[in-house]
């Protein structure tokens, strides 16, 4: 298997810490889905987003979501990290779904900021895209009670929570800061330094540098 896509995507990178903790071998192209790279990953995924899974029949898997699914399948039902079925896997799908939600608005949240010149930033939009942010990863740490979101065992649920809020916490430190999530903070310190992550650290950054390389705006900083 290949996986396409940097680590500093935390759609990759929650993908990867997976693999690691299946034990699962592949190889790594860490493409970014600007510049030079969108053209190679256009050829995996029409709309050249990562991560894209290529398996060994050349098959190409694209969404981090519909990616996991199929490495659940390769782990078997006693080792997935989301349950097969009843109100244990309903339980992780809700606690995912409000973590991506809330991700995914960080995420739009920072590229208004880095491909908009701050003078059209549109504030009803940020303000609206940072509520979601502070109000998901809120209830995210009012429902975990530890040592894991659903007892005893670790799911996709705190592998994906700590994979969101580290990449958080790395964009926006006041931000994440003053969201009081003390829960989600000690989970992901707990999983940071753990082989599966420390294998997947993020890659340094260098949009900038590269998207000034091949003409297109250049991001300005959050």
């Amino acid at each position: 298997m290949r996986l396409y896509g940097r680590y500093a995507s935390p759609f990759v990178r929650r993908v990867a810490v997976t693999l690691h903790l299946y034990d699962l071998p592949y190889e790594h192209s860490a493409l970014m889905p600007f510049g030079a790279d969108k053209t190679a990953l256009a050829k995996l995924n029409p709309i050249a987003r990562v991560p894209a899974l290529e398996l060994g029949g050349g098959e190409v898997l694209v969404d981090s979501a519909a990616i996991l699914d199929h490495l659940d399948e390769l782990a078997g039902p006693d080792r997935a990290l989301t349950p097969s079925t009843g109100p244990d896997r309903r339980r992780v799908l809700t606690l995912l779904a409000v973590a991506l939600g809330a991700n995914e608005k960080l995420v739009a949240g920072l590229y208004e900021r880095h491909f908009r010149p701050r003078e059209a930033w549109h504030g009803p939009w940020l303000a609206a895209c940072d509520k979601q942010v502070r109000d998901g990863f809120a209830w995210l740490d009012a429902e975990f009670a530890g040592p894991w979101f659903t007892g005893d065992g670790m799911t996709q649920a705190d592998v994906s929570v700590a994979v969101f809020w580290l990449f958080g916490r790395a964009k926006r430190p006041t931000f994440f800061a003053g969201l009081g999530c003390r829960r989600l903070e000690a989970l992901a310190d707990r999983l940071q330094d753990t082989p599966a992550f420390a294998a997947t650290r993020p890659e340094p950054e260098k949009l900038t540098s590269d998207l000034a390389a091949t003409g297109e705006s250049a991001p300005m900083r959050p």
